[in-house]
């Protein structure tokens, strides 16, 4: 995912911002709890490996060091395999992101901007493609057992090389399931964003909801052409208001 510079987005695990208590500190896990450390890796991608199609309610908070009160946003997310994501905002305000798998679209409804990317340029979806189904979580990250915390485990994942979006990523998994419940991000200023999902469902959804058009009167931005590693200007963006809901 990226990040504007009103709305930092999860993409979790999704999802994914910038948000409100201070990061854990990650600890090596001790020799005892490298077997557990081995089941939850193998858990959670064994998890996501036969998810298809995913959708989920999501409540973000979001604080950072210049704020006094935490930002609260909520919404739904929406995944199709292989690698259909949406992202819809509705509070506080209406953003939404939407990607075919190809090209991802951020449209902001207040202020009619739209933004069109190569979503396979941001190396934030690079990280992140075991939530597709793709790639190896251990092949792009140092991984770390958390604390257990609320019946979660905590996997704490250190970018290995070249990921200048962020610090560390913490999936917060159902032991057993190995399911993610929780996503925490925390930013290089140490900004912090926890995303939680809930109602989680994986029928099928309709592919037609993750196609986007600018709405007419929107004011487009097309960043599809930028060199590779580009990112629009303060990060992701959001894309327009769907005609279709999955």
């Amino acid at each position: 995912m990226f990040t504007t510079n009103r709305n930092p987005i999860l993409l979790v695990a999704l999802a994914l911002g910038l948000a409100l208590s201070p990061a854990l500190a990650a600890e090596p896990a001790p020799a005892g709890d490298a077997a557990l450390l081995e089941t939850a890796v193998k858990g959670v991608e064994a998890f996501y490996g036969k998810v298809t199609d995913f959708k989920a309610t999501f409540q973000q908070e979001v604080r950072r060091a210049h704020l006094t009160r935490p930002l609260k946003k909520s919404g739904q997310v929406y995944y199709i395999k292989p690698g259909k994501m949406r992202w819809d905002y509705t509070q506080p305000d209406k953003v939404y992101y939407v990607s075919n798998g190809d090209v991802l679209w951020s449209y902001e409804v207040a202020t009619k901007q739209a933004i069109k990317m190569d979503v396979r340029r941001s190396e934030l979806y690079d990280s992140l493609k075991f939530l597709f189904g793709e790639g190896d979580l251990r092949a792009s990250f140092e991984i770390v057992l958390g604390p257990e915390k609320d019946g979660l485990r905590a996997l704490v994942l250190t970018p290995k090389s070249g990921q200048q979006n962020y610090k560390t990523l913490t999936l917060w998994a159902k032991p057993g399931t190995w399911e993610i419940a929780r996503t925490e991000l925390v930013d290089p200023l140490d900004n912090v964003s926890v995303i939680t999902f809930t109602g989680a469902s994986y029928d099928k959804l309709k592919p037609e909801a993750f196609d986007f058009k600018p709405p007419k009167g929107a004011t487009i931005q097309d960043l599809t052409q930028a060199p590779s590693g580009v990112e629009p200007p303060g990060g992701v963006v959001a894309p327009g208001e769907p005609k279709v809901n999955p």
